[in-house]
């Protein structure tokens, strides 16, 4: 093997010392003590995205809480609903508002009668509670017609469901001998009152 002049070994060692150098930072010094402080950068780097998201929240809700506000102003003044605020008060309003409605339109009170009014709770998860009334008339169609377009149109909202409608021949005026032909109509008459469900609730 040829000698090296003293350049080349010169160069040799300055490049054997340089690789140990090199390799000497990455064993000693970067995954000790560069990497870790790399990573705290990252970690605070994110912290300050997260703190300036925050902060963009806090600035954000004045105007939330405004909004906020305003559904509940809307929510109240809202004549869709109900207008009493607990189910015993809403259900014996919608019997009286039911009553009300048959005898305006009744114009012959023995040719149309409301025979049954029974409220009753909704199993249904909805986002507000629902008062529902079930009824039962013996009514002409003539008259059964203006009664239902008069519930289902008026504020407040309410809503016709389970219509079922019989034929009937009998003696519907008790103590005569008259046999008529009437209408025996079963439905379900419901609305809503502004409180939230339970069920709603405890979700949110």
């Amino acid at each position: 093997m040829p000698a090296r002049n003293p350049r080349q070994s010169r160069a040799l060692a300055i490049g054997i010392l340089g690789a140990i150098v090199v390799l000497g930072y990455f064993v000693l010094v970067h995954w000790w003590f560069t990497a870790p402080h790399l990573a705290i950068a990252a970690e605070m780097g994110e912290l300050r995205e997260q703190e300036l998201r925050f902060r963009g929240t806090i600035a954000e809700r004045p105007r939330i809480q405004k909004s906020l506000a305003e559904v509940r102003e809307f929510e109240a003044a809202n004549p869709a609903f109900l207008p009493e605020t607990d189910f015993d008060a809403a259900a014996s309003g919608l019997i009286q508002r039911l009553s009300q409605v048959v005898a305006a339109h009744a114009t012959d009170p023995q040719r149309c009668t409301l025979i049954q009014k029974q409220y009753t709770r909704s199993n249904e998860k909805e986002p507000f509670d629902r008062v529902t009334i079930k009824a039962r008339l013996r009514c002409d169609f003539e008259q059964f017609g203006p009664i239902l377009h008069e519930l289902e149109t008026s504020n407040p909202v309410l809503f016709v469901d389970s219509v079922q409608i019989w034929r009937q021949t009998g003696y519907r005026t008790p103590g005569t001998n008259q046999v008529e032909n009437y209408l025996d109509i079963n439905f379900d008459l419901y609305g809503y009152i502004r409180k939230h469900s339970k069920a709603e609730g405890q979700k949110s």
